[in-house]
């Protein structure tokens, strides 16, 4: 009887278990190779539509952006260039719309150009408070029958300002070079933006030699107009000019050119060097005026602009826009800039300048001597110039602001000790 009884096999359990869960692994696999897909479809249309907008900026852009000869170099703000706030604390003239450049006259009569095209007169209190006076016009801000570097702006834009006795010497955006009496208010032109060629597209800033023989002054850029700046820095190209006006044989000449837009200039105590800012390249270049070669440059961590002396054989660099790593990634990438430059409005690239503001002293030499900061812009952005005034305080300057920044410490320590 026992051998007629057939044993039951035993289950294999373990089979049954995999025979229970394999169609669950199949299942698991298929999930997870459609995921899979799923994240690379994804990742294919986000690199798609990355591309799409790449090449509508790329080819929307107004120039062809190009590789840089020179970048420039990082100061980073330790040791003399510490931050600090000795910008910070100034009092202010109010009811100026971007008065780029000051200089003051032997009578404490301050002088500035005006966004509208304006040449003002800032006269002392009563009391003889220099800036605390009234404002009067020096100039319309109209010139007629010359012609315009924008032509659909009908005012002048003065950037630069010299003087020398009743004659003040400007060097305007829009109308070139010219010369305006105090007194009378007549302006005479000295150089069309016409006049050259190419054309002077952003004439900047000018200094004059002592004799007044030669007028200096610099054209930022022969491509981009003032209302279109920013793209001659994205572009690349380093087309910026310095001439040499006579003004008893009325002539002009170029006398050193392709810097990096070229802005403030100052010639040296003894004249035998020019001081030139090249915001873009973050640095000062020294010529030497004997053979208009360059002898140094002076790098330094903003944008510099105009360039004063002090008075005490030093100079004063006015700047803003500090040195960021975002700016030297765009310096090494042409194509990221002219993407950039065909995606954004030019109101939206303007709103990407960093706030923060900078004097500088330099010796004649090139070695800083002291830096005054205000890290946050509030007390004055877009700084384009610093001058001591004859009470020993300092006058700053803006591109964009709507008044003069005046530095309440008379003490500061100027000059070589």
């Amino acid at each position: 009887m026992s051998a007629s009884v057939r044993r039951r096999k035993p289950e294999n359990k373990s089979n049954a278990k995999i025979g229970i869960e394999q169609p669950k692994n199949n299942k698991d696999k298929s999930d997870e190779q459609h995921c899979c897909f799923k994240c690379f479809s994804a990742l294919l249309s986000t690199l798609a539509v990355l591309t799409t907008i790449g090449l509508l900026g790329y080819y929307q852009a107004p120039f062809t952006a190009v590789p840089l000869e020179n970048y420039s170099v990082q100061v980073k703000l330790v040791g003399l260039f510490s931050p600090n706030n000795k910008l910070s604390e100034a009092t202010r003239i109010t009811g100026l719309s971007g008065p780029e450049c000051i200089l003051e006259d032997d009578k404490g009569n301050l002088y500035t150009g005006l966004a509208d095209g304006r040449i003002v007169q800032i006269r002392p209190s009563s009391k003889g408070h220099i800036g605390a006076g009234d404002i009067v016009n020096v100039t319309s801000g109209f010139i007629k029958n010359i012609p315009r570097a924008m032509e659909h702006v009908n005012h002048g834009r003065p950037l630069g300002l010299r003087r020398r006795d009743q004659i003040l010497y400007v060097a305007d955006a829009n109308y070139g070079i010219y010369a305006v009496n105090i007194r009378s208010g007549e302006v005479d032109t000295l150089v069309a933006v016409n006049d050259v060629n190419p054309p002077l597209a952003l004439t900047d800033d000018l200094c004059v030699s002592k004799s007044g023989k030669f007028i200096y002054f610099s054209d930022m850029t022969s491509s981009y107009k003032l209302d279109r700046l920013i793209y001659a820095n994205l572009e690349g190209l380093c087309k910026s000019r310095v001439f040499q006006y006579n003004t008893e044989s009325k002539t002009v000449r170029v006398v050193t050119s392709s810097l990096c837009f070229g802005n403030g200039v100052q010639l040296s105590e003894d004249e035998n060097l020019l001081f030139v800012a090249e915001p873009t390249s973050y640095r000062v270049r020294i010529i030497d005026m004997m053979t208009w070669k360059t002898v140094r440059f002076v790098d330094v961590p903003i944008m510099p602009d105009n360039i004063r002396s002090t008075g005490q054989g030093t100079y004063w660099i006015a700047g803003s826009s500090l040195w960021t790593s975002s700016y030297g990634f765009l310096e090494r990438n042409p194509v990221v800039r002219q993407i950039i430059a065909g995606l954004f409005s030019y109101k939206n690239l303007e709103r990407t300048i960093p706030k923060y503001s900078m004097v500088l002293e330099m010796t004649e030499e090139g070695e800083i001597l002291q830096s005054l900061h205000d890290p946050t812009g509030d007390s004055i952005s877009a700084l384009t110039h610093a001058v001591t005034l004859s009470d020993g305080r300092l006058a700053l300057g803006s591109f964009k602001d709507d008044f003069i920044a005046i530095l309440n410490e008379k003490n500061l320590a100027i000059g070589l000790a």
